[in-house]
């Protein structure tokens, strides 16, 4: 069974940790916040929406990943992991609201390697555990990169160069992992949402529990922003998950806002946007 008990290579495939040594990975593996925990056969792992203290690597096993989606609430399978794998470090990390956007069960008797918050957050560009991590300055790598992308946008051609240039004010840059959910369907919505680097796919699903891709956007694409125009309930119509590690621009939904009142034309044009979507979606609903 020692092939079972994890090891430094275990932990450098996780992007968070693919920097650290030998002797920081170890540090990890012997501490006594972490552990090992065994899960029978179809056997709760985690629940959406529960409040994240841990992510796990799997070592041993196979575990599903479903969603609650539709309107009956149902849980639907959206993903198989296997040993390698790791899921739960999403609802950890600095930016996010720090619940479980997915519930995960063991499909297969399991072996897991359990890994304690304090231990992800550490590690996340240097920062000490004593520092406060919901302040991590958001652009210190990418300032440029973001300026760039923001007045290339026609959504906020309306603002000032002085607006503009705030937006380390009213923007946050985060990194999504692969097969993560970034909105989901029915939740409120408070920000818009662009594409640094990296894919999502938008879908929907149906009442049979069929995904249904909407669209797959790429760098320098947006979404989210149905959610926030003038009029609407507030909700997102959709999925939006990664299809491989993405860097979001996170962007407050007043400046959103902001930029649609100094602009009818952009405003008219999204609106055009949203009715079409409804319709799309209608249409796939039956």
């Amino acid at each position: 069974m020692t092939d079972n008990i994890v090891n430094p290579g275990h932990l450098r495939k996780i992007p968070l940790f693919a920097s650290l040594s030998d002797a920081e990975l170890n540090e990890i593996i012997n501490s006594p916040d972490n552990g090992y925990e065994e899960y029978g056969m179809k056997q709760g792992i985690i629940r959406e929406a529960e409040i994240g203290d841990c992510m796990y690597v799997i070592l041993e096993g196979t575990v599903e990943v479903s969603i609650k989606g539709g309107g009956s609430g149902r849980e639907i399978a959206i993903a198989t992991l296997r040993a390698g794998d790791f899921f739960g470090e999403q609802s950890l990390l600095p930016g996010s609201e720090g619940r479980r956007n997915a519930s995960v069960r063991a499909f297969h008797p399991s072996k897991l390697f359990r890994i304690d918050k304090k231990h992800v957050l550490l590690h996340i560009d240097g920062i000490e555990e004593s520092e406060d991590v919901t302040a991590i300055p958001a652009f210190k790598k990418a300032e440029q990169e973001v300026r760039d992308i923001l007045r290339n946008l026609r959504l906020f051609k309306s603002l000032a160069d002085i607006e503009l240039n705030s937006f380390p004010n009213w923007t946050e840059v985060i990194t999504v992992g692969p097969g993560d959910f970034v909105v989901k369907e029915s939740e409120h919505g408070e920000h818009l949402y662009v594409i640094l680097d990296g894919v999502v796919e938008v879908f929907i699903i149906d009442e049979d529990g069929k995904l249904n891709i909407l669209a797959t956007l790429k760098p320098g694409d947006y979404f989210g922003e149905q959610a926030l125009m003038e009029g609407g309930n507030g909700e997102r119509n959709a999925y939006v998950r990664t299809d491989n590690e993405t860097r979001l621009i996170k962007i407050s939904k007043d400046y959103f806002k902001l930029a649609l009142k100094r602009d009818s034309a952009l405003a008219m044009a999204l609106s055009k946007k949203g009715a079409a979507q409804k319709e799309t979606i209608k249409k796939i609903q039956g």
